[in-house]
């Protein structure tokens, strides 16, 4: 008995002990997401938050999830121009430090042109396609925070007729039997809300995301789903691996009566301009592009800066990994960089011509 005693003591100990050593010395990154009752999937708020995987990302969360900045929801100067940055992965950008993304070359380079502040509000979350993010940014984003300008990116997985959001846990628009646009609760109804739900229950289970046992094994299972169990368990041992690249498409697909419906309502917004920032990778989707024309839309093609995987007239790589030798399918470093440089030229030249009815030109 004394010595069953011991072990549980012992046991006890060494767990929680691993426990901390895991936590202050963060191997592993907090979890990022948690379930707000109205919008689903969002960025956990005042989190401190650490990756390396293609790149390699050291930051925090601020008040309402977002990374890099921690600006006010409203302006109090008319001579400042914010922006707001809609999107998914590559938006959020956390694969590079925080100044090397390309919001904070913005900020600097439309600083210094227009010789005034700029601030830039990042609502960029990973795998977020429009159909969810356009029902944040209309019931929330739009009627919380001051904005000139949206960027809002755009790309070939956005135009189809998915009412889940692609999959993406969060509150979507779906059209109703009229064809107009109405709230989707999708993800309240997924396997993994339904265990998140009934662990939150337990007192004993209810911070179960803040230990970083879950943590490590809830990445684990990520990433055996990614590479399979050869490789996540033997590495380079486990055999030759497939050569990696990132392969460029092009897609046919029209878009959407959703999508065109959401395109329209979004572009309604009357705080500021809506400019689209149409994406060309992996797929480069013609009818988006066709759409915004049609609609004179105010639009950026990404494929004027980017021709492929190459930076327009270099043979630099904007997705390349160097330090971990990957194509991890997001901008690295230069990518940044250049989508600083590319956007920042193309709103300081048409700045004039955009509807900014709070912002003193």
């Amino acid at each position: 008995m004394k010595n069953l005693i011991l072990f549980i003591v012992t046991f006890g100990i060494t767990t929680l002990g691993i426990e901390f050593f895991l936590k202050t010395t963060r191997i592993t990154p907090p979890t990022l997401k948690y379930y707000n009752p109205v919008y689903g999937s969002l960025n956990r708020p005042n989190i401190d938050y650490y990756k390396a995987v293609e790149g390699l990302y050291v930051g925090k969360t601020n008040y309402d999830g977002r990374f890099r900045e921690n600006y006010s929801k409203r302006k109090d100067d008319k001579k400042v121009l914010r922006i707001l940055l809609m999107g998914d992965s590559f938006v959020e950008g956390i694969d590079v430090f925080s100044h090397n993304h390309f919001a904070r070359y913005m900020e600097e380079i439309l600083g210094k042109k227009l010789n005034r502040k700029v601030e830039i509000v990042n609502f960029g979350r990973g795998n977020c396609s429009i159909q969810a993010s356009s029902y944040y940014f209309i019931d929330y984003i739009s009627k919380q925070y001051d904005a000139d300008i949206v960027l809002y990116f755009t790309e070939w997985r956005d135009i189809f007729n998915i009412g889940n959001g692609n999959g993406y846990p969060s509150t979507c628009f779906l059209l109703d039997s009229s064809k107009n646009l109405t709230p989707a609760y999708t993800w309240k109804k997924s396997p993994e809300y339904a265990i998140h739900k009934k662990l939150t229950a337990n007192p004993i289970l209810k911070y179960y995301e803040s230990s970083a046992y879950f943590r490590l094994l809830y990445r684990a299972v990520a990433r055996i789903k990614i590479t399979g169990m050869p490789i996540m368990t033997f590495g380079k041992f486990a055999g030759i691996q497939k050569e990696q690249s990132y392969v460029s498409y092009t897609s046919n697909d029209s878009i959407s009566l959703l999508t065109q419906k959401l395109y329209d309502t979004v572009n309604h917004y009357n705080q500021g301009q809506v400019i689209w920032i149409v994406r060309n990778k992996p797929y480069n989707a013609p009818s988006i592009i066709e759409f915004m024309k049609r609609k004179n839309f105010q639009y950026v093609a990404l494929s004027d800066t980017f021709d492929d995987n190459n930076i327009k007239g270099t043979n630099i790589d904007a997705y390349f990994f160097k330090a971990s030798g990957a194509y991890g399918g997001h901008w690295n470093n230069d990518g940044h960089k250049t989508m600083g440089y590319f956007l920042s030229n193309r709103i300081y030249n048409n700045l004039a011509s955009y509807n900014t009815p709070n912002y003193e030109k």
